[in-house]
Order: structure tokens, then C-alpha cells, then sequence
């Protein structure tokens, strides 16, 4: 379990990630992939887990013939990848990021408007161990950021973003090859960090993410099903709810 803390006028505004119970404490609390419903507005989360307790040749072996195909191909072509993590990650790795995202949503046509609050989680997380900031390059060009939510036992994908809308002079096949690359070795530098689940952070039916669904399932991950659920607790937490409204919702891609 993950327990990410700050405070709004003085308010405990807490992010709980794999709760197994209430926490039982005062707060404004959103709990992330339960084991069950916690709180009230509960919602079924469905995603994958890929078992990181397994040898890397088996690792690999669970992944499709055309996903494995492509994890081979990227460092023939070239493709690099960094990793860091908890207080590795640097203001500079923050700010260039978040501009990363900014522009890939600008690509899709749509305006970001989360930045600052974005920077302001990976900071809180930075600082207390609990984020990944994973990188792919081909030479000095960044082609792929991938951002997690660690724990003890998980390392759990919160943000994807790539490069192929905003820069012609890469390929959509190269940037596939270094986006399947770089979950593959993210799941072997977890392994390395003793997590043993790699949760792919969601695997929705809807029709807009199937082709998002159908990508992660080339890896070989087993379904799994967690809870969303918001609690407030306390009475300057409950008015502090009151008038802000609704608890918000960490934002994955």
C-alpha cells in the first residue's frame, strides 16, 4: 500500500493506492485500485498485472510473437532508454515532462490544462520514492516517456506519451518499436528494484481505448479488477469537501 499525503488549508487531502481497508483516518481521501470498495463512489477498475517474480527469458516469452518481433528490433535501430526514479528524478526531468505532455496533447488537438498540477503530484511523489520517470531515445531525440506509481510490492503505469504526432522525421514504426522497448525494460529495471507486479494501469473495454487494451495484452498480463472510491473523513475535511466539490482523479494516458 502507498500512502501519499498533503495539506489545502490545512486540510489532509491523502491519496491511497491498494488499500485493503478504510484507512480510518481524518482527510479528504482518494483511494486508488482498492482490493475492495472502499468509500463512496465506487467504481470497478479493471487492468493487467505482469508477473516481474518470473525469470526475464519467461518475461519475454509471454510476450506475442509481433510485440517480442518489436521490443528485438528497437536496438537495431538504435533505441536508447533511461530510468529513474524517487529523488533521481530532478526539477529539470519535471518541467521537460510536463512540456513532453503538453505538446502530445496539443498534437491530438486538445488543450492541457493540467501542468502545474501535474508537476505539483510528480514533486510529492518524487520526494517520498514513490514515481518512475522512463525515457526512449533515438540519439539526442526523445521518442517516448513513460511515468509510474511505485509501492513496495508494484510499479504501476500512470502516464504513456510519444513523440510520432509532433515530429515527422521519425517514423510511426520506429516509434512503436521504442514504445514496446521501453515497457519491456521497465519491466525488467522493476524486476531489478524488487517489485513483483508490473500493473499496466488499466485495460478498459470502451470502444476508445479497445486498440489501447489490445497493445497491453501483447504482453502477456493477467486481468485483475481493483476499486476507485472517495472517503472524507472529519468535519473540516467533509466542509472543505463541501465547498471545493468533487475529490480529483490522478489522470493516465
Amino acid at each position: 500500500m502507498l500512502i501519499i499525503s498533503k495539506k489545502n488549508k490545512r486540510i489532509p487531502i491523502i491519496d491511497c493506492w491498494y488499500a485493503e481497508h478504510a484507512l480510518g483516518m481524518n482527510g479528504v481521501i482518494r483511494y486508488q485500485q482498492a482490493e475492495k470498495p472502499i468509500g463512496v463512489k465506487s467504481q470497478k477498475f479493471e487492468t493487467l498485472l505482469s508477473d516481474l517474480t518470473e525469470d526475464e527469458p519467461m518475461i519475454l516469452s509471454r510476450l506475442s510473437g509481433n510485440c517480442r518481433y518489436k521490443v528485438r528490433r528497437a536496438p537495431k535501430e538504435g533505441v536508447t532508454c533511461t530510468f529513474r526514479c524517487g529523488k533521481e528524478i530532478t526539477e529539470q526531468d519535471i518541467l521537460a515532462f510536463t512540456d513532453f505532455l503538453e505538446q502530445f496533447w496539443a498534437s491530438k488537438g486538445v488543450s492541457y490544462h493540467e501542468k502545474e498540477k501535474c508537476r505539483d503530484m510528480m514533486r510529492r511523489y518524487a520526494g517520498a520514492g514513490a514515481i518512475a520517470l522512463t525515457t526512449a531515445y533515438i540519439g539526442d531525440k526523445l521518442l517516448v516517456c513513460h511515468t509510474y506509481v511505485m509501492d513496495d510490492v508494484r510499479a504501476r503505469l500512470l502516464h504513456s506519451v510519444s513523440q510520432f504526432r509532433t515530429d515527422e522525421s521519425v517514423t510511426t514504426n520506429i516509434i512503436g518499436f521504442a514504445n514496446r522497448y521501453l515497457h519491456y525494460q521497465d519491466m525488467l529495471y522493476f524486476k531489478k528494484l524488487g517489485k513483483r507486479q508490473y500493473d499496466w494501469g488499466g485495460a478498459g473495454k470502451a470502444e476508445d481505448v479497445e486498440n489501447i487494451t489490445k497493445f497491453k495484452e501483447s504482453f502477456g498480463g493477467t486481468p485483475a479488477v481493483f476499486y476507485n472510491g472517495e472517503e472524507v473523513r472529519g468535519a473540516m475535511p467533509k466542509l472543505y469537501h463541501a465547498v471545493t466539490g468533487v475529490i480529483g482523479k490522478l489522470t493516465n494516458h
